[in-house]
């Protein structure tokens, strides 16, 4: 299948997704279509194959929103994920639905006073709020399901604008049955990680058919996490371990 990927970024300081288009040029090679997404002025990535540029607004839910709803779909995925990842193995998707959703797995009380107030979210857990996570949804075909969440999105309180209304824009859609969708595992397709892992660690992923690894939490320094991770990768790639642990 001639899948393609996906990312939105915005802003000078493009050394964060530099290293996800890497680690996709090093793990699926030169021949995967990779798009940027972004606004008017934000640098092109090293080794993209494309950069779809538009007038976005202000505030990031709805700019992703909206990166993401102008994309024209084709007969195959568009896997779309968070820039501040890294693939570790190629991309690799099969499946009878065209959209295809990472279900929540990680469940804890929401904080509703970050980072601002959500009233909404008063004594509810992650999972009942936001079921699925948007690190990484593949889809394809004629139905864009993200022009719907941008409507979506877009009636919600300028809070969610801000924040978090990606995610609730989706739960929303679900609940309403807007589209069919089958699952993406995490464990495989957005293994949240906080740390770097070590040479054995990430061989471990590696051997484990894990694709993608991305870095979550309000203290992770993502750039120096995404650099030494990224090198880690090429260390295993270019050395006899995998091979080893067959």
């Amino acid at each position: 299948m001639a899948n393609r990927i996906a990312f939105f970024w915005v802003g000078d300081d493009i050394s964060t997704p530099e290293y996800l288009v890497k680690s996709i040029r090093l793990t699926c090679g030169e021949g995967i279509e990779v798009i940027q997404l972004t606004d008017i002025t934000t640098p092109a990535v090293p080794g993209v194959t494309n950069v779809m540029r538009n007038s976005l607004s202000e505030y990031i839910m709805v700019a992703r929103l909206q990166a993401y709803s102008q994309l024209r779909l084709t007969k195959d995925f568009t896997y779309f994920c968070d820039a501040d990842s890294i693939f570790i193995n190629a991309l690799s998707l099969e499946s009878s639905y065209d959209v295809l959703l990472s279900p929540r797995i990680e469940v804890h009380k929401i904080n509703p006073y970050y980072p601002e107030y959500y009233p909404e979210f008063e004594g509810k857990t992650t999972l009942e709020v936001m079921p699925f996570l948007f690190g990484a949804i593949a889809v394809r075909g004629e139905n864009n399901i993200f022009n719907g969440l941008l409507r979506k999105c877009l009636k919600l309180p300028p809070r969610f604008h801000r924040w978090y209304g990606d995610q609730v824009a989706l739960a929303k859609a679900v609940g309403a049955g807007n589209f069919s969708y089958g699952h993406l595992n995490p464990s495989i397709y957005l293994k949240i990680i906080t740390n770097v892992p070590s040479q054995v660690e990430l061989a471990q992923l590696v051997h484990e058919k894990v694709q993608m690894v991305t870095f979550k939490g309000p203290s992770v320094n993502k750039t120096s996490n995404l650099a030494q991770s990224f090198e880690t990768l090429k260390t295993i790639h270019d050395s006899e371990i995998l091979n080893r642990m067959e």
